[in-house]
């Protein structure tokens, strides 16, 4: 595992500096040549964020990251207050994108499944808007932030224990990097 990690850092950075290149001589509006470049941003951030501790990646879609922050408490129960270790690995986050072409960061907000379905939802919602806000704080643009809340829907432990119940109040970050936006807008994160 720690071999691939150190391949796919190496074949990041070759990318990044220009010293090998997926879409040889083709244009951007080539379909393999954009395909490319989302793929060389997504493995570029993916490479970058592999060192931050507790953070996991996956890859729920073609050209898309789903970042989790698994064994911490990301909230307090009925809260939508950001704990200290989830504030660092966010800014983690950020520090691996910047400069770096994506499309949108989605945040996706999650409650354990205690109290009223309405209230979850409220609160789900309210958790990705805090984390939303964090990033923003953190350079993200705003155009490219999207909060949703999930609610009780998608628990990822059982809700009967304490245990299962703080590891459901979470959020998770999707993010896209899309063929249209490879092929000519940049985004990036801002330093001011």
């Amino acid at each position: 595992m720690r071999t691939l990690s150190l391949s796919i850092a190496v074949v990041a950075a070759l990318l990044s500096t220009g010293c090998v290149s997926t879409s040889g001589n083709s244009s951007a509006a080539d379909p393999a040549a954009v395909n490319a470049g989302a793929a060389k941003a997504q493995t570029l951030f993916t490479a970058r964020l592999q060192p931050a501790a507790g953070v996991v990646t996956s890859t729920p879609a073609e050209h898309q990251v789903k970042v989790s922050f698994p064994g911490i408490t990301a909230f307090s129960h009925d809260g939508a207050r950001l704990s200290d270790e989830l504030q660092r690995q966010l800014t983690a986050v950020a520090e691996s994108l910047k400069g770096i072409d994506y499309q949108q960061v989605t945040v996706l907000g999650h409650t354990d499944s205690s109290g009223q379905l309405t209230y979850n939802n409220k609160l789900s919602q309210q958790r990705a808007e805090q984390v939303m806000t964090f990033l923003q704080q953190q350079g993200l643009t705003t155009a490219q932030l999207a909060a949703e809340g999930r609610g009780p829907a998608e628990p990822i432990a059982d809700n009967s224990t304490a245990q299962g119940r703080a590891a459901n109040r979470r959020v998770e970050l999707l993010i896209s990097f899309d063929a249209e936006t490879v092929a000519g807008v940049k985004h990036t994160v801002s330093t001011d």
